[in-house]
């Protein structure tokens, strides 16, 4: 039972390492936010494609879409423009990870 659970463990850590790998590998970069894009999440729920709002970064004349999205479509509107900071690596393709900021804004 406690080779079970061990197993369960280093399974359970590999797939959070796949899905932010680019957070652990990636360089830390400064994107500005100039819109926002509907993407499909990934997952089907009651035989639909689930769509989420992922944000266009853009670093350096490069675009790149946000891993997360915004819940929310009137609340994402509202960051377009500002600028944030984003995980990114080359090799991973053209989605950055967003740097979860707990500053409060004035």
């Amino acid at each position: 039972m406690l080779i079970l659970g061990i197993i369960v463990v280093i399974v359970s850590l590999y797939l959070l390492y796949l899905k932010y790998r680019v957070v652990f590998t990636g360089e830390k970069c400064k994107g500005k936010i100039i819109g926002i894009v509907d993407q499909n999440a990934g997952y089907v729920v009651g035989g639909a494609f689930v769509k989420k709002h992922a944000y266009i970064i853009k670093i350096k004349n490069k675009k790149y879409y946000t891993a997360h999205g915004c819940i929310l479509l009137s609340l994402g509107k509202r960051k377009i423009g500002k600028e944030i900071f984003v995980f990114k690596n080359e090799k991973y393709g053209k989605e950055v990870f967003k740097c979860f900021d707990f500053r409060i804004e004035s």
